[in-house]
């Protein structure tokens, strides 16, 4: 499969973006209408050709300009990548390949099931129905919708698995043990809220981890429902003959995932998690 200049995974998406920035596509545009305006004007007055060629070379050192200093710039690279995320929120292979890297080697495999039955509903649903009934079109987003939100589901349990797996509740529950105690024998004001305040994180800490536990199951289950319930598509799109039907019965999973607010809420939290994570990796180094 060859990979699309605007994939989250092509390392050329940078280059591709820079060539197409609106400041290079006038200046180069201008640059290279110059040189076809006073190329054709030295052949019918005393303009030297010389004059056409500088300004194609002018036109090319401005491509080239782009595209050494601007791909490489951070603040570019990360517009870049939040724009292509936008543009293709609800494409289900762009998302498939961004997510890709931030889903367990354990889960893969869920992963290429998830895909094999979307891509076989949509298949059945486009012969089926075409793409040109209203229903049937929205049928085929609605699908791409839930597919997306099980790849989300899977990174959240990729990263829950792998803060669990850092954290050792039971040295927790020590540390708070010791924590409590020196909070009691503290004599000075001072001292006994500096400890109180360690023992405050130290609560928050443990109290995190089994909310995670706690969180970790709700999207085991959620993740059930939308493998079951891909699979009942597949089924039903092979006798259904009411796109609207099948219309509804995928919008109620993705109402129940919205009403249970399960992925707003495990993506919200996300980005705190992730920092934690950090924090116990460079703890596991030192």
């Amino acid at each position: 499969m060859v990979m699309r200049p605007d994939s989250s995974h092509n390392p050329a998406r940078f280059h591709w973006a820079a060539l197409g920035h609106p400041a290079h596509v006038a200046g180069a545009s201008a640059g290279w209408l110059a040189t076809l305006g006073l190329g054709i004007a030295s052949l019918t007055s005393t303009v030297s050709p010389e004059l056409a060629g500088w300004t194609a070379l002018g036109s090319m050192a401005w491509s080239a300009v782009w595209l050494l200093m601007l791909p490489g710039n951070t603040r570019f690279q990360r517009l870049t990548d939040a724009r292509l995320a936008e543009r293709y929120e609800h494409d289900f292979d762009y998302q498939k390949e961004a997510l890709r890297g931030r889903i367990s080697t354990e889960l893969t495999e869920r992963l290429r099931d998830i895909a094999k039955l979307r891509d076989k509903a949509r298949e059945i649903l486009r012969d089926k129905f075409g793409s040109n009934d209203p229903f049937a079109k929205d049928n085929l987003q609605k699908l791409d919708s839930l597919a997306i939100s099980y790849l989300q589901l899977l990174v959240v349990l990729t990263e829950y698995d792998s803060y669990l797996n850092l954290v050792d509740p039971g040295s927790l529950e020590r540390e708070l043990g010791e924590a409590r105690e020196q909070v009691r024998a503290a004599r000075d004001e001072a001292v006994r809220e500096a400890r109180q305040s360690q023992l405050k994180l130290l609560e928050s800490r443990l109290e995190k981890y089994h909310g995670t536990e706690n969180r970790l199951e709700l999207v085991r289950q959620q993740c059930r429902n939308v493998e079951t319930t891909m699979k009942l598509l597949v089924d039903q799109a092979m006798t259904a003959v009411d796109p609207q039907r099948v219309s509804r019965d995928i919008e109620q999973v993705l109402e129940n995932i919205r009403q249970s607010e399960t992925l707003g809420e495990e993506l919200a939290v996300y980005d705190d998690l992730e920092r934690e994570l950090d924090k116990l990796g460079r703890r596991e180094l030192e």
